[in-house]
């Protein structure tokens, strides 16, 4: 019987295993960063040309290799942190993963020049493929430098299903960003095509934060922390006035390591219940320090998921310490939940939260900071459900414009292309009433200009470009680095959506002219919600999710506000284009547009 088992070459079983390290230019970007850090760096730059695609270099001060370490940098299995499998559970340091190297070696050009603080002459390796093409001395500065070319050149299957230039460099960003929160300690440079995105100087946490997120953040940092027996946490949340439209600007690290972890995320986000304004997230950059026996790293190639041996105790213990450092700031009512009760021997010496001044109980209006969906037991003591304010306001409150099921009734037999019939009123500065062929219907204006400016944009995203108004003083539009290369990415659709802007310097764009229905004012707001709507989509590869989600985005900032008083003709061309919509019925966001009450219901109700 002929053999059919045979051996994988070197070169082949190294390109399958860089499929599992090198996914893009970003996972490139990670294992250098991290290698240089264990390396006991101060100072380490990042130069980046076409997305990674063709260079990646990193240069650090670190303690540099022999000519024989670096050698064997390349090996694979090779590394210098782990000598026996125990040590897998006790390992602090970052770039271990002994394949790393090889594998980027195995699907790149690389050349390493390295040298050791004491020696007079360094070392340069290029290898190209795996197959070596140079190892001799070299003069060269103290520390080592790696550059990464024409990333997937000998596996162009690979490097076809590379994202667009802007998706790639946002990753790379992402990736720089978390190890610059990681080690604030560090001046961190990064170059991207010869411009310079981020030059950090060596700081604390706070101040690193507000480097990379820009000075939105400072002063609405709120520090937390909390050190027991088990874990350390340590870190700030943003105050619930600083809460994002998009939900990325979220970390936790474990032992200085970047991870994902859904499940802290909840308990993250029961800690900030009540407190945020609707379809918001808070920011957070939470730390823990814990003993590695108590962690399990090897559970996700990318060492981005891990495991507690305890992580009931760790999701408490997270849950309690926000709601602590947020209650300490009068962020959130200092409510004691039984489910805390059991972390007392894990909290040492927790300090005594402030009691609530008392003129700020029963003080009219809301609270800053504060949703309409406070939680139930949060205030129900304050506020009895059957209280005489309550029943006298059900009591007069017609059941046809606020019906006490969650999901509106049926439109029944009203076709939604029918006009409406007689004349108009408006009732509350909310809603415009007018008599069907068959009875009442009740239409919310807002929900129903944004159904119509909603379809306008859309059509204006597929079809001809929307008219755009000149400003009499452009505006300058400064955004994050990472904001700043998605905002290239959808530069195209959003002119076609009116808005006339040209790239102007660094993370910059300077705003000339807005579609006719958007204020010039409100333009930041405007693209701020623009990019937390399309953050995710994948640009080109889903450009009509993305108009839909432009035209969105801005048909909710365009639409007007409860209280608008309207004029009869300004109420009957409303009701004129909602009917003339493709989907009159509901808005954008599923949310019904009207309410109807025929005849047979009203008979019923009186009998």
């Amino acid at each position: 019987m002929k053999e059919v088992i045979k051996l994988l070459p070197d070169h082949i079983a190294n390109q399958i295993a860089a499929g599992e390290v090198v996914q893009r230019p970003a996972s490139v970007v990670k294992e250098l960063l991290e290698n240089a850090i264990d390396a006991g760096a101060t100072r380490v730059d990042l130069l980046v040309k076409d997305a990674g695609k063709a260079l990646i270099q990193v240069i650090d001060n670190g303690c540099g290799m022999s000519a024989n370490d670096a050698r064997l940098a390349f090996a694979r299995h090779a590394t210098s942190k782990i000598t026996a499998a125990e040590d897998l559970f006790n390992i602090r340091t970052m770039g271990f993963r002994g394949e790393a190297m090889a594998s980027i070696a195995a699907v790149a050009q690389v050349t390493l020049k390295t040298r050791l603080h004491q020696a007079e002459l360094g070392t340069e390796i290029c290898i190209e493929g795996s197959d070596l093409k140079k190892n001799e001395p070299v003069l060269c500065p103290r520390g080592t430098s790696v550059a990464v070319k024409n990333l997937f050149f000998n596996v162009p299957a690979r490097r076809n299903f590379l994202k667009t230039n802007p998706v790639e460099t946002r990753h790379i960003i992402n990736e720089f960003m978390r190890v610059g929160l990681a080690q604030p300690e560090l001046n961190l440079r990064f170059e991207h095509n010869g411009n310079v995105v981020y030059d950090l100087e060596a700081t604390d946490l706070e101040q690193r934060i507000v480097q990379l997120f820009g000075k939105t953040l400072d002063g609405a940092l709120i520090p937390v922390g909390e050190d027991t027996p088990y874990v350390c946490i340590s870190g700030f949340v943003g105050s619930p006035d600083a809460a994002r439209k998009k939900r990325g600007d979220q970390y936790f690290f474990v032992n200085r390591r970047f991870i994902k972890s859904g499940y802290l995320h909840h308990s993250m986000a029961r800690a900030f219940e009540g407190l945020l304004p609707e379809e918001t997230h808070p920011f957070y950059c939470v730390f823990f320090e814990i003993d590695p026996a108590h962690i399990d790293i090897n559970i996700h190639p990318t060492k981005t998921e891990i495991k507690f041996d305890d992580e009931r105790t760790v999701y408490q213990l997270l849950h309690s310490v926000i709601r602590k450092g947020l209650g300490e700031y009068h962020a959130a009512p200092i409510v004691e939940a039984e489910e805390d009760q059991g972390l007392v021997q894990l909290i040492r010496q927790t300090p005594q939260l402030r009691p609530p001044q008392e003129e700020t109980i029963g003080t009219p209006g809301p609270v800053a900071g504060w949703s309409a969906q406070a939680s139930k037991s949060s205030w129900e003591q304050l506020y009895p459900k059957n209280s005489p304010r309550d029943q006298h306001q059900r009591q007069h409150t017609p059941k046809f414009l606020f019906p006490e099921e969650e999901t509106p009734p049926s439109l029944g037999e009203l076709k939604v292309t029918e006009p409406m019939t007689g004349r108009l009123a408006q009732l509350g500065a909310r809603y415009i009433v007018s008599q069907s062929r068959d009875g009442l219907v009740v239409i919310d204006q807002c929900h129903a200009h944004q159904r119509i400016l909603f379809e306008k944009f859309r059509k204006a995203g597929t079809r001809t470009p929307l008219a755009s108004q000149q400003l009499l003083f452009p505006r300058t539009l400064d955004f994050s680095p990472v904001d700043f290369t998605f905002m290239r990415e959808i530069e195209a659709q959003v002119r076609r959506l009116g808005f006339d802007l040209q790239e102007f310097g660094p993370n910059t764009y300077i705003l000339q002219g807005v579609p006719t229905v958007v204020k010039g004012s409100k333009a930041e707001k405007f693209f701020e919600e623009i990019i937390a709507e399309v953050r995710e989509t994948g640009g080109a590869n889903a450009e009509s999710k993305l108009y839909d989600r432009l035209a969105r985005a801005i048909a909710r900032k365009s639409a007007m506000q409860p209280g608008k008083q309207l004029s009869p003709g300004e109420m009957r061309i409303m009701v004129d284009e909602l009917f003339q919509c493709e989907q009159p019925a509901t808005s954008p966001w599923g949310k019904p547009t009207m309410y109807r009450l025929n005849l047979g219901d009203l008979e019923q109700h009186f009998g």
